[in-house]
C-alpha cells in the first residue's frame, strides 16, 4: 500500500520547486521482477493488446480516508524536508510537531511508522546544522547485532547476501587446500556456518582454513571467533581465527590487512574477500584509502553486497529516494511479519531507523566534506578488477531462496552478472562478485 501511495505524492511530480536535483538521483532504482516469480513481467502492459486501455468514461478511482490521511503525512515530510533543503529551520522545526502527531513508530500502518523515523531524521539533521556538528551517534553494536539476527529470521535479504556470496566463493575456493576468508564487517559472522558446510562437504580436504574478521570492538571481535570456531570444529574444519580492530581504510586495519595479504601468499593460501554494505556505522574510514588497500591486497575474489541506494547528490534528492527505498523495506517486512510483532519492531528501530537517521541527519558530501564511493563495484572495475558473473549457481540458490517465501512481493532478477533482489519493482539490494584482471 505504501509504495503506491508514494506514487501519489508531489515527490514524483517534475514540479518539486526549487530543486537542481538530476532525474537519476530522484527516481528510485527500479527492476523488472524476474519471470520466476512474475510470468506476465516480460511483457510490457503499456504494448499488451489484450490489455484495455482507461477511457474518459471509467470510473476516476476514490482513495479511503486512511489513503487520504497517508497522502497527507507524506505531503508534510515532503515539505519538512523542502524547507531543510532550503535552510529554513524555523519553517521546519514548526512541521515537526505536525509529523509527530500523526505518525509512530508503534503504529499500525507502515506509513505511520516509517513516518515517525524520518520526522525524528529530520528534527537530528535540524539539530545538527544549527550545531554545526555532522558526527553519527556511536552506535550501540550489541544492540544492533541482536537486530540483525532478527532481521535474517524474518526477511531473505540477509539471507540473499549469504547464499549468493557463499556459492561464488565456494566456486572460487573448490580444489583449493589452503582458504584465507577476510571479512570487512563480520559483525556475528553468520554468513560463515553455511560456508564451513558446503566446505566440509567437497571431496578435496581442506588442510587449513583462516578467518580475518574486522570489526570495531574487540570483545565481540572475540565472542564472533568463539562461535566460529564451535562450527567449524564440530565439521572437522580446522579453522583459524584471527579478529582485527578497526577500519578498513584507517592506519589501523589497513596496514594489517596488508600484511595478512602478504602471509597469506608466502603461506600459499587462497584470499576471498566479502563484504556487505549497510549505513549503521561507518566501516571505511575514508573510502579513498579503503580503494587502495583492495587494490594492493590482489585477492582471489571479492564478493560484494550493497544497498541500490544513494548518497551523493542534494539533501532533498537522497531524502526522496530514501523515502521510497525504507518505505519498501517497511511494507515488506510489514507484510511478513505481523502488526505486533516485537522482531518486527526490533528491526526498524535498530536497523531501519538508524540507517535512516544517518542517511538524513548526518550524510552529504556538502557537510562531510568526504569523498565517497557511490558503487562499489563500479569502482572496482577501475582498479583492475572483472566482474564474475552471478548467474548459474548463484541466482539459482537466490531463486530457492525466494521460493521460501510464497505470495510476497520479493523479486530477483540477474542484470550484467549482478544479481538484484528488490521489493514489488524497487531494486533493495545488488550482489557482484569481483577478481584481477590478471587472475587465470
Amino acid at each position: 500500500m505504501l509504495q503506491s501511495l508514494l506514487h501519489q505524492t508531489p515527490m514524483n511530480a517534475s514540479t518539486i520547486p526549487t530543486t537542481t536535483t538530476s532525474s537519476s538521483s530522484m527516481n528510485p532504482k527500479r527492476h523488472r521482477p524476474s519471470s520466476s516469480h512474475s510470468p506476465s513481467s516480460s511483457t510490457d502492459g503499456n504494448n499488451n493488446p489484450n490489455k484495455r486501455r482507461p477511457t474518459t468514461t471509467d470510473p476516476i478511482p476514490s482513495i479511503t480516508p486512511a489513503e487520504s490521511s497517508a497522502l497527507h503525512l507524506l505531503g508534510l515530510l515532503l515539505q519538512c524536508a523542502e524547507s531543510v533543503a532550503k535552510d529554513r529551520l524555523t519553517e521546519a522545526s514548526d512541521l515537526l510537531p505536525l509529523l509527530y502527531d500523526l505518525s509512530s513508530p508503534f503504529g499500525h500502518s507502515s506509513i505511520e511508522r516509517v513516518s515517525a523515523y524520518f520526522a525524528h531524521a529530520l528534527h537530528s539533521r535540524v539539530l545538527t546544522s544549527h550545531l554545526s556538528s555532522y558526527s553519527p551517534l556511536p552506535p550501540n553494536l550489541k544492540t544492533i547485532f541482536s537486530a540483525i539476527q532478527s532481521y535474517n529470521s524474518i526477511s531473505p535479504l540477509v539471507k540473499f547476501s549469504h547464499f549468493t556470496a557463499n556459492q561464488a566463493i565456494f566456486e572460487a575456493l573448490e580444489h583449493e587446500p589452503r582458504i584465507h576468508i577476510i571479512d570487512l564487517d563480520i559483525m556475528q559472522g553468520l554468513q560463515w556456518p553455511g560456508l564451513f558446510h558446503i566446505l566440509s562437504s567437497k571431496p578435496s580436504i581442506v588442510e587449513s582454513l583462516r578467518v580475518t574478521g574486522i570489526g570495531s570492538s574487540a570483545e565481540l571481535l572475540e565472542a564472533t571467533g568463539r562461535t566460529l570456531s564451535g562450527f567449524a570444529s564440530a565439521l572437522g574444519l580446522p579453522l583459524e581465527y584471527t579478529p582485527l580492530v578497526g577500519k578498513i581504510g584507517g592506519f589501523d586495519a589497513g596496514p594489517a590487512l596488508l600484511c595478512a595479504a602478504e602471509e597469506s601468499e608466502r603461506r600459499g593460501e587462497a584470499v576471498v574477500l566479502h563484504w556487505m554494505h549497510h549505513c549503521l556505522y561507518d566501516v571505511t574510514g575514508s573510502d579513498v584509502a579503503t580503494l587502495r588497500v583492495l587494490e594492493a591486497m590482489k585477492p582471489r575474489l571479492i564478493t560484494v553486497v550493497e544497498q541500490d541506494l544513494s548518497h551523493g547528490g542534494s539533501f532533498l534528492g537522497r531524502f526522496i529516494e530514501a523515502l521510497h527505498y525504507y518505505s519498501a523495506l517497511f511494507d515488506a517486512l510489514g507484510e511478513g511479519a505481523g502488526v505486533g510483532s516485537e522482531e518486527r519492531h526490533r528491526v526498524e528501530r535498530e536497523v531501519f531507523g538508524r540507517e535512516i537517521r544517518n542517511i538524513v541527519a548526518v550524510g552529504g558530501p556538502k557537510r562531510t566534506g568526504e569523498v565517497k564511493v557511490e558503487r562499489w563495484g563500479d569502482e572496482l572495475g577501475k582498479i583492475g578488477f572483472e566482474m564474475v558473473s552471478l548467474g548459474g549457481s548463484p541466482a539459482a540458490q537466490a531463486k530457492l531462496l525466494l521460493g521460501m517465501y510464497p505470495g510476497e512481493g520479493y523479486t530477483m532478477v540477474e542484470e550484467g552478472g549482478r544479481l538484484k533482489i528488490g521489493w514489488k519493482d524497487l531494486s533493495l539490494l545488488t550482489a557482484s562478485a569481483w577478481r584481477p584482471r590478471s587472475h587465470f
